[in-house]
């Protein structure tokens, strides 16, 4: 089972009542391999992302907003980052070092870019302007391992985030909410990973991208999958007669 932190009775039942409100539905993406809850189906944007190694990937941010708050999953695809590396240091050599001297300065920083690219995402909000942390921890969802924040911004609306890595991809799922509001279960608590056909991938141990002798993307632990009987980027999905 999913690692959650305790969270009132009470507001549950106030978020949970007031998501109902707004139509809250299942939203599975097979492409970016994740699915979560959203008000209404989320708009899609095209972007890039920098990482700590300043490679730029293609990256997709799934949003939505409602009266309680507005709500995001930045998928950022890794899966081609191997070979930026690689061919950064190629060009480095050719030109013999950063400096035309020191071949040292062209190393492929391809494993440490992966393996810190949640605590790179992690910092990203450490290092913003007025924002106060007021809980950290470890964090998994579906037994993949990560991160998750919550803190309190200038305005005093509230910004609550998860942040994991799998199959190739760095996932940033966030919430922020006004002052005073509950805090986005709903929608926090609804991020999980779906395969190619849309079925949900449960792990049956600890999975942490980046670690240990592997290849990219490498090969997973064992994991189920089960259908979510919800939709798929939109579209309802039926469970199959028996």
């Amino acid at each position: 089972m999913r690692f959650r932190p305790l969270i009132p009775a009470a507001l549950i039942v106030c978020a949970s009542q007031s998501a109902l409100a707004q139509e809250w539905t299942r939203f599975i993406s097979p492409g970016d391999g994740f699915s979560a809850n959203y008000p209404g189906k989320p708009n899609v944007e095209t972007t890039t992302y920098l990482t700590e190694y300043r490679q730029m990937l293609p990256a997709r941010v799934y949003s939505a907003a409602d009266a309680l708050g507005r709500y995001s999953t930045t998928v950022v695809d890794y899966r081609g980052i191997e070979k930026l590396h690689a061919d950064r240091a190629a060009k480095c050599q050719a030109a013999k070092g950063a400096n035309q001297q020191d071949g040292d300065t062209c190393q492929n920083d391809f494993r440490v870019d992966v393996a810190g690219a949640t605590d790179h995402a992690v910092w990203d909000y450490i290092r913003r302007d007025g924002v106060k942390m007021t809980s950290y921890m470890f964090y998994f969802v579906e037994l993949v391992s990560g991160r998750l924040l919550q803190m309190t911004n200038a305005d005093k609306t509230r910004t609550f985030a998860a942040i994991h890595q799998h199959a190739g991809r760095l996932y940033i799922h966030e919430a922020t909410v006004p002052p005073g509001m509950p805090e986005p279960i709903l929608f926090m608590q609804s991020l999980g990973w779906a395969d190619e056909k849309g079925l949900a991938i449960r792990y049956r141990t600890i999975y942490t991208e980046g670690y240990g002798e592997w290849k990219f993307p490498h090969e997973p632990p064992p994991f189920t999958v089960r259908d979510l009987n919800t939709s798929i980027d939109g579209t309802v999905v039926r469970p199959p007669a028996r």
